[in-house]
């Protein structure tokens, strides 16, 4: 396409995507300039022409209205500087692009995770553990070791498909925690503590073996394990713990007060609790090293079911979790291998990860995507999940039977 060529409208139509209607309408809107005619009035247009136009397909597909269309492809020639016009209304519309890209990435994130859910319900059947003042539901596939994938409030729902992942080499096991999916909460129930829960975790695993297992912690369920090294040692053979979010590690009493706010709230207005819980976390947002999650973004109004399922998780299992004061040296007497997500910089959880890990003295380990890797994006986060312990990223790991400490590869750490 030469610079001094000219071309047709249908030409242009071809190139763009745009029917010619489309582009006499734009023009008609003045939203792009008219082009030349010839002398039987055909319009003709420059490579300028179609280069412009191609820019409003872009915006228009990213959903710039049409005004700020307009003004960018400088059909009002009134204005004093055009170059500076363009640089505010595409700056002003990346950011409005972002913020659709999040709250796509979001959706997306709940439909992959339903999709395993479902697939789940249909494949997988549901046994039941007795305990002392409730029920817990667990699930169990594949072959090979144990391994237990352990959250809260994930449950089976929300590893179901890392379960699918694992299960090729693992006999993979997840459960409901107390007052979670089918592990209904019941009166009388004492509250789910990370004491608590990582009880009714040694229950499930003594009523599978009584041999050392293998266990992949997640958020909360990272914080169970931690809880678990200390009341049962002797239970853990490795222990992989993705973000615990342990706001008591973070010096930041900011923070610290924002949590207890929105934990107190939960009762009374869950979609409050759920909107300062998100902004405060920043676990649905993707972040890189050099990127800060926004310091607030309006989440819908959540269905009725949602808000109850939130009266009970921030009302009485996120307290407890985050402000949980992990002992030190009861980790110390396990193989623990921390992780994070590469997308998580500059979050609570990825934050407090590593303060643990600096209290520890080994590496924080990266891994895909954010908070919600394991759900979110389950065959990468499997196929470096491994589980993620030997050796070399944890100089305390004892021997297993591969070699020191296990033979499943993890991927190389990244220092922090």
């Amino acid at each position: 396409m030469s610079e001094d060529e000219l071309f047709g409208i249908a030409d242009v139509s071809a190139w763009t995507g745009l029917a010619p209607d489309t582009l006499r309408y734009f023009e008609r809107q003045r939203v792009v300039p008219s082009p030349r005619r010839d002398i039987a009035g055909r319009r003709q247009y420059t490579t300028a022409d179609v280069e412009l136009i191609r820019m409003l397909v872009h915006l228009r597909e990213t959903g710039m209205p049409l005004a700020d269309i307009a003004q960018f492809t400088g059909v009002d020639d009134k204005v004093a500087d055009p170059a500076r016009l363009r640089v505010e209304l595409l700056t002003a519309h990346r950011r409005r692009v972002h913020d659709r890209r999040e709250q796509l990435d979001r959706a997306l994130d709940v439909i992959t995770r339903k999709i395993a859910d479902f697939t789940d319900r249909i494949t997988s059947s549901v046994d039941l553990l007795d305990r002392p003042d409730c029920t817990i539901a667990f699930g169990v596939q594949g072959e090979g070791p144990l391994l237990f994938l352990v959250g809260a409030p994930a449950g089976r729902a929300g590893f179901a498909a890392l379960a699918h992942e694992l299960a090729g080499r693992f006999t993979v096991v997840t459960h409901d925690p107390r007052g979670i999916g089918a592990s209904r909460a019941v009166p009388g129930m004492a509250a789910p503590t990370p004491e608590v829960l990582a009880a009714d975790l040694a229950a499930l695993v003594d009523s599978f073996t009584g041999e050392p297992a293998l266990f992949v912690g997640t958020s909360g369920g990272a914080v169970t394990l931690l809880e678990l090294a200390k009341q049962r040692p002797e239970m853990v053979s490795r222990a992989v713990l993705h973000e615990p979010p342990l706001v008591s590690l973070l010096d930041d009493a900011d923070l610290a007060d924002r949590a207890a706010a929105a934990f107190k709230a939960a009762e009374a207005d869950p979609q409050r609790a759920v909107q300062e819980f998100f902004d405060l976390s920043g676990a649905a947002h993707h972040t890189g090293p050099d990127q800060m999650p926004p310091a607030h973004m309006a989440l819908p109004e959540l269905p009725g079911e949602e808000l109850d399922k939130n009266r009970y998780f921030l009302g009485r299992m996120a307290g407890p979790t985050v402000f949980y004061v992990p002992g030190i040296e009861a980790i110390r007497r396990v193989s623990v291998t921390l992780c994070a997500g590469s997308l998580s910089h500059h979050q609570m959880a990825r934050r407090a990860t590593q303060a643990l890990a600096e209290l520890l003295g080994v590496p924080l380990i990266d891994m895909p995507g954010n908070h919600l890797g394991a759900s979110a994006e389950p065959a990468d986060f499997s196929h470096v999940l491994g589980p993620c312990s030997n050796s070399e990223h944890n100089p305390r790991a004892p021997p297993g039977p591969d070699g020191p400490g296990g033979a499943l590869p993890c991927r190389t750490p990244t220092p922090y």
